[in-house]
């Protein structure tokens, strides 16, 4: 599923090239640099020489102006096979809304038509959110020829925290559409009367795992691609508890280990709360993070509520690990996110 995060990272990405985008076409893209270059450069030399190597018209009809080339050339690339009617369709969507990173991929890697490294470096140069070392790198790696076989990708040559943030989306976008395949294959294969509860697990996994990214210390470029990332290990961990949970690949705990274990989670949740913020004005956050005791609470009120909805599925099948069994499980992982916050303090 794409996250949160992601659309921010997107959106703030939009709103920083839109802020900055001269008057005039610019070409290559330097505005964003935000230092200096010399026209004698390497990569500028291979910008120039295709300045106007540009992609043909994409034949009617034309998409819909709401069309998202990113989301369609990903969910494209991830198929097992793309048809080219598939692919035109991911360009046509590109021409129209001037996505030049889609249009690098394309001719790139020769999805749909003809490889061709020149148009795909004219839409390289083009990028208006590149830092100067992406560019630089970028060209180079394009200029440089493509070993056959070989996929490129925007992200292969990113150095900027704005990118880094962008390209775990994709990543976990891309993960995340695996993983509904796998649950929805599960909600098939078990018996219909275990099919609400599972329903309403899900749901209560995906609120739990969207509110522990605000546990993620947002201090840095990388932070949002960290949220990103923690977002979709939780989404995984819960894929693997459920996939075994259904194949009896739990290991059995008794009912003493899982109360211990309980009393763990509660002994570091509340010194979570306890803990002093060690930044002046910022009396809710928990020592030097940005992490704000609400937002562990919230996660932490998701998190039992996950957890009582994963315990009412198993209730529902005919066999399976005992509930002690699955609570362990699930109370290691929470005590591990709560450490990791605790490391702030």
């Amino acid at each position: 599923m794409p996250t949160s995060f992601f659309k921010l990272a997107v959106a703030g990405l939009a709103a920083c090239a839109a802020a900055s985008v001269p008057a005039a076409p610019e070409y290559p893209t330097t505005h964003t640099f935000g230092v200096p270059f010399s026209k004698d450069e390497a990569w500028y030399r291979q910008c120039m020489r295709v300045e106007h190597a540009v992609a043909p018209a994409a034949p009617a009809p034309a998409p819909g102006a709401t069309c998202d080339a990113s989301r369609l050339y990903y969910e494209k690339r991830s198929q097992a096979v793309t048809s080219p009617a598939e692919w035109q369709t991911v360009r046509a969507c590109a021409l129209a809304r001037g996505d030049n990173a889609v249009l690098m991929m394309l001719y790139a890697n020769g999805f749909g038509v003809p490889r061709d490294l020149d148009i795909a470096i004219h839409y390289a140069c083009s990028l208006d959110f590149a830092a100067k070392a992406e560019m630089e790198a970028r060209i180079a790696h394009l200029a440089g020829g493509l070993p056959a076989g070989a996929v490129f990708d925007q992200c292969d040559d990113i150095t900027s925290g704005m990118m880094g943030s962008v390209c775990a989306g994709i990543r976990q976008s891309q993960a995340g559409r695996v993983r509904a395949a796998r649950l929805d294959r599960v909600a098939r294969a078990i018996p219909a009367s275990a099919r609400p509860a599972f329903k309403t697990l899900r749901a209560a996994a995906d609120a739990y795992a969207g509110a522990a990214t605000a546990e993620v210390d947002m201090q840095g470029t990388a932070a949002p691609a960290l949220a990103i990332e923690h977002e979709g290990k939780l989404d995984e961990q819960f894929m693997r508890a459920v996939l075994d949970v259904l194949d009896g690949k739990v290991a059995a705990t008794t009912p003493t280990e899982a109360k211990r274990l309980d009393g763990e989670l509660n002994a570091v949740y509340q010194d979570l709360m306890n803990a002093p913020a060690k930044q002046k004005d910022e009396s809710a956050r928990i020592g030097a993070s940005t992490v704000e005791r609400g937002d562990v609470r919230k996660a932490e009120r998701l998190w039992l509520a996950y957890r009582d909805a994963f315990l009412a599925f198993r209730g529902t099948l005919p066999s399976g690990p005992n509930p002690d069994a699955i609570e362990a499980l699930l109370l290691r992982q929470r005590i591990a996110a709560l450490k990791t916050i605790a490391r702030y303090r």
